[in-house]
């Protein structure tokens, strides 16, 4: 089965306006889906593409937020692995990386069954 990206359902804005409803949405695909993963990118499409050959089979990546701050995207996505970190399919905590020019997305990998 192809991974399908949703490349439109983010929130923009300051992470302090932001993150307790990522961590609502988060929390929503952990309770009700398989494996849940959560990463970010400067490109959805591309990196859709690389995780599409990942042994676990990811179904789909849904884009949750969009900003122009690397330091914002890092500081959400580890905040957001930090929160669930049991329940996440995360090696790292999240936060590094080197993922040149933005804009940048975080993103949610979910697999369903």
């Amino acid at each position: 089965m192809e991974l399908i990206l949703i490349p439109e359902d983010y929130w923009v804005g300051h992470i302090n306006e932001v993150k307790e409803t990522i961590k609502r949405s988060v929390q929503s695909f952990i309770n009700h889906h398989k494996k849940v993963k959560v990463g970010i990118t400067n490109n959805p499409q591309r990196r859709k593409d690389r995780h599409k050959y990942d042994p676990i089979g990811w179904d789909i990546m849904h884009v949750r937020y969009h900003t122009t701050s690397l330091r914002y995207v890092r500081e959400l996505e580890k905040i957001i692995v930090d929160h669930h970190w049991d329940y996440l399919e995360n090696r790292i905590g999240g936060g590094g990386g080197n993922f040149g020019e933005g804009p940048y997305y975080l993103y949610i990998l979910i697999k369903r069954h």
